[in-house]
């Protein structure tokens, strides 16, 4: 590292904490619109599938056998969803809680990288960059 990282301040990498924290819960927000939508979607996929049974005397069509995998399909997209939803979640809450221990007078940049290495944080980013990315030279501009 040169001579400059070392006069980031407690209080300039706490804004920096709260700035990823809030880009976080930007991302999180909409993947969470998302899933609601997809849940959605689920959700009356289902009905139509249960009315066509329901009206059917005979045995289910290939058609609701379709709506079948394709609600299953669309189950395991969902949940792949919450579990990408959990993750960002608890970066956010990382970055949340760094910031107020930076805030409080505890902690550096060295914590602040560690928590980016241990969470691999540049990874929930998209153009924006993180403090690890510009170490490493990874960052995504």
């Amino acid at each position: 590292m040169n001579d400059d990282v070392g006069d980031i301040s407690q209080a300039e990498l706490a804004e920096y904490c709260r700035t990823q924290a809030a880009i976080l819960a930007g991302h999180l927000e909409q993947r969470s619109a998302e899933l609601s939508d997809l849940l959605d979607e689920i959700e009356q996929d289902t009905a139509d599938a249960r009315a066509t049974v329901t009206e059917s005397s005979e045995r289910p069509d290939s058609d609701v056998e379709i709506t079948i995998a394709e609600v299953e399909a669309k189950q395991e997209r969902a949940q792949a969803k919450q579990t990408a939803i959990d993750e960002y979640r608890t970066l956010t809450e990382g970055y949340t809680d760094l910031a107020e221990q930076l805030a409080e007078g505890s902690g550096d940049l060295e914590t602040v990288l560690e928590f980016e290495i241990e969470t691999d944080a540049p990874t929930y980013f998209d153009a924006e960059t993180t403090i690890l990315g510009v170490a490493t030279g990874k960052d995504r501009d």
